[in-house]
């Protein structure tokens, strides 16, 4: 008996399994490639929810800070348009604010709005007399100075005797930035080796200039916002008031990166050494005697 076969239907059916099998196979990667995208979306949500968190606390602790004083001299340094240096001066309850900056479109638009503006260089000796002012807040500018020593020096010589400085500043032994040394890369907070666009993980690049850009183009045209060149750790911060003449009153920690909120609200009370953020409250004392 002989047994004949179809050749040509067996080469058909290889192909058409073949086929069937590239179809999974790019089905699949579709899939995956799906998959990848919403948990990337889901993982960009919660920590921009975290940091946006974070800092609306951080803005709170400055308000709690301050002390209503209607007389008092208010210095904001890194003024920018002014917002959070109209916020604060309400709750110092002071129509006598100062704004300093080094970007002349901001300064404007601060004046516009009833601050008392100037150009300033906070790398320098600022523009001020001695025992000048009375309250003097920092929010996110001792990362961007070149010198944040002498910075401190000036603030110390421009407060009066008994006034009290507010400085917000991210801190370099945050566990978020151990962890990004411990993989080998730079700290998620700086300092950066050029900008802070230029992060060595592609999501944290995404999470700060979500934005698309055209080719050459940067996410933010000012350089003294770009670049975190000296990020200060929660001790040696501390060290660096006290060295300088000043009390400290009162440090807080904010964030506690990857944490919730609500659990992170606890760590940061019991562990403000490794919190993303240092709020501190620092006074030049009144003379001895």
């Amino acid at each position: 008996m002989k047994v004949y076969t179809d050749s040509a239907g067996v080469a058909n059916d290889s192909a058409t399994n073949g086929s069937g099998a590239r179809k999974i196979k790019r089905l699949l990667l579709e899939c995956y490639d799906i998959y990848v995208t919403i948990m990337k979306n889901i993982v960009k949500k919660y920590l921009n929810s975290l940091y946006l968190d974070m800092r609306n606390a951080r803005r709170r602790a400055q308000k709690m800070l301050v002390e209503n004083n209607p007389t008092a001299f208010f210095l904001d340094c890194g003024c920018r348009e002014g917002d959070n240096t109209l916020e604060l001066a309400k709750s110092i309850g002071t129509e006598r604010v100062l704004g300093l900056d080094y970007n002349l479109r901001v300064l404007r638009q601060a004046a516009q709005r009833g601050i008392w503006a100037l150009q300033a260089d906070l790398n320098r000796i600022m523009p001020l007399k001695d025992n000048c002012v009375d309250v003097i807040v920092a929010s996110d500018v001792l990362e961007h100075l070149v010198n944040p020593d002498v910075f401190v020096s000036e603030m110390y010589r421009v407060l009066r005797a008994g006034g009290y400085v507010i400085l917000d500043t991210p801190n370099l032994a945050s566990w978020h930035n151990i962890f990004a040394l411990l993989i080998g890369i730079q700290p998620f907070s700086g300092p950066n080796i050029t900008s802070m666009e230029e992060a060595d993980l592609a999501l944290i690049q995404e999470l700060r200039y979500p934005c698309q850009r055209k080719e050459g183009e940067t996410g933010l045209k000012e350089p003294e916002l770009t670049r975190h060149i000296v990020v200060v750790a929660y001790g040696s911060l501390l060290r660096l008031f006290r060295k300088r003449g000043f009390i400290i009153e009162q440090v807080r920690g904010y964030g506690y990166y990857p944490l919730p909120p609500f659990m992170a609200r606890l760590f940061q009370r019991l562990d403000p050494r490794h919190a993303h953020h240092v709020v501190l409250k620092a006074r030049k004392p009144l003379p001895k005697g």
